[in-house]
């Protein structure tokens, strides 16, 4: 039965698991800097095809209490 192809993902993924530690993280800090430069240039637009979500302001559990209520006494 042959051996099905490995994907060139697993390939990238294998050679920084099991490479020598000095060489990986040189070949790492030169593809950050050219994915960096790609940024930089106009490629893409920082944040392109991402939706920016607003938080609401949620208040702490203590703003929420409200004093005195669900006592009992009356």
């Amino acid at each position: 039965m042959p051996k099905a192809p490995v994907a060139e993902e697993v390939q990238v993924l294998r050679f920084f698991e099991e490479a020598p530690l000095e060489k990986a993280e040189m070949l790492f800090n030169i593809v950050k800097d050219k994915m960096r430069s790609r940024l930089n240039t106009g490629a893409a637009p920082a944040g392109a095809g991402r939706k920016t979500k607003e938080r609401r302001a949620v208040a702490s559990p203590t703003q929420t209490a409200l004093t005195g209520t669900g006592t009992g006494n009356v």
